[in-house]
């Protein structure tokens, strides 16, 4: 599966031309595109227990209802109308073979794909004119849905009509398309845009992007710079002259203490890109912990001598880092040291097979012993095991 990108338009020149700078309707991106997930299975795993669920209605005017999952088994007996969407997120970790169709998205690194959603709605259902705050491909997997956009982006902070979700009152259409079923729509950023569905089963899929923002990333940085020793550190002034101004903070003072903060994250680069990768790997959700299981490094080693692999946990958010000839996996905000060979293995086919494991004894030793830590911590599950 991959994309059909129109005449003149590739990987590299949507890269160039459209990522984040504007929209792009791409017909047929997708030929003969095989929808194989219907309303009610959708409806079913909106019900699942580790499912992350929304269903949206529009009760007139400009009130919405928003319900959060996991629904209930017989939440949709109670459903009337038609002006609502059933939208499930994170539909890859929930159904990981579905991980398959985020495969032709991979010309951009793995830690920038948030999840794939998938949307239902009835005729003239909707979630109401918005905007999103990353980059989306929204495909239409059934039906037909028809998407109006602005063909500005939006620069400052939109005012909701509603009070229950994010409503733009003043959207004033530029574009106006229908997408059929294979048809995929690109926005970026900040694209106010308006989907409502023409056709039944209209089913959309949306394929996001995640883009940290200082904001977010501010408060998890000090807190991982709250563990190291210089945090602890306290101001001292020894020696220091009798003052005539005791109300005044003098220079002395404020430079010794900028000084304190600046050689606090002033970090290296070793210890910022170790704090980059667990940050961009760490889990939407928190996450109960599991306990280890006690799988063996004997158990993975026959299992690999007899032509068997290891899996990459589609729940959990790989990535890695490369430099002077090592590499550092990351795994759902945890890091591991590892050798190139077996993090590419892990994070870019997502299957570890015997030769991936096989270098210098010293590197063989300590890849069984990873290996083994990262089974136990269900980060690499085996082949025959559920996926």
């Amino acid at each position: 599966m991959k994309i059909d990108w129109p005449d003149g338009l590739s990987e590299a020149v949507f890269l160039a031309e459209y990522w984040q700078q504007k929209p792009l309707l791409i017909r047929s991106a997708f030929e003969n595109f095989d929808n194989p997930i219907d309303p009610d299975e959708l409806a079913g795993l909106a019900c699942d227990e580790d499912s992350n669920a929304r269903y949206i209605e529009h009760t007139g005017n400009n009130e919405w209802r928003l319900c959060a999952g996991p629904l209930s088994d017989n939440f949709f007996d109670d459903v009337t109308g038609h002006e609502w969407s059933l939208l499930v997120s994170d539909v890859e970790k929930l159904l990981p073979e579905f991980r398959d169709y985020l495969q032709p998205f991979r010309f951009l690194p793995d830690w920038r794909i948030d999840d794939l959603m998938i949307s239902y709605a009835p005729v003239g259902g909707s979630v109401g004119a918005h905007v999103d705050q990353y980059d989306v491909f929204l495909l239409q997997a059934d039906g037909i849905r028809e998407w109006q956009i602005e063909n500005t982006a939006r620069v400052k902070n939109n005012t909701s009509v509603s009070n229950t979700i994010a409503i733009l009152g003043d959207f004033i259409a530029d574009d106006t398309w229908e997408l059929q079923a294979g048809d995929m729509l690109y926005l970026p950023p900040q694209y106010a845009h308006h989907g409502v569905a023409k056709s039944e089963p209209c089913m959309t899929w949306s394929i996001g992007f995640r883009a940290p923002s200082v904001d977010e990333m501010l408060p998890d940085i000090i807190n991982y710079l709250m563990e190291d020793e210089s945090a602890t550190v306290r101001f001292r002034d020894p020696r220091r002259a009798a003052t005539v101004t005791p109300g005044k903070i003098d220079d002395t003072d404020i430079a010794a203490i900028r000084s304190m903060l600046v050689k606090a994250l002033n970090q290296s680069d070793e210890t910022l890109n170790q704090w980059i990768g667990r940050c961009i790997t760490e889990p939407k959700e928190p996450q109960e912990s599991t306990e280890p299981n006690g799988i063996s490094q004997e158990h993975i080693a026959n299992h690999l001598s007899g032509g068997g692999a290891l899996l990459s946990n589609s729940q959990m958010r790989l990535a890695y880092t490369q430099s002077d000839g090592q590499a550092t996996l990351f795994a759902n905000g945890m890091d591991y040291n590892c050798n190139p060979t077996l993090a590419e293995a892990i994070c870019n086919r997502h299957r570890v097979v015997i030769d991936d494991t096989r270098s210098n004894k010293s590197e063989a030793y300590e890849s069984s012993d990873l290996l083994a830590k990262l089974c136990q911590r269900q980060v690499l599950l085996l082949d025959n095991q559920n996926t």
